[in-house]
């Protein structure tokens, strides 16, 4: 299992970008975690693109969140940017 603990960006399809912390685990072929977010918008369309500060991307799907918090779940396609 690998994992990735540190700062993103999620980049929504209109090409607006919000910084993030993220906490994410790699297991076999699926890739999951949560971003902790200040300011953002998740409603419209939940495919966003996530890049690590080396430049690597992947899409993600955002989850849910309670309405209280600041953390989003995200559930990766493809390969995982961290691996």
């Amino acid at each position: 299992m690998s994992r990735y603990r540190g700062s993103a960006v999620l980049i929504s399809h209109d090409g607006a970008e919000v910084e993030v912390y993220v906490d994410l685990r790699a297991k076999q072929r699926e890739w999951s975690g949560t971003a902790t977010v200040g300011d953002f918008d998740a409603d419209g369309p939940h495919d966003r693109t996530l890049r690590l500060p080396d430049g690597r991307e992947a899409q993600v799907t955002l989850g849910g969140s309670a309405a209280w918090s600041d953390v989003v779940t995200l559930v990766g396609t493809g390969p995982p940017p961290f691996a």
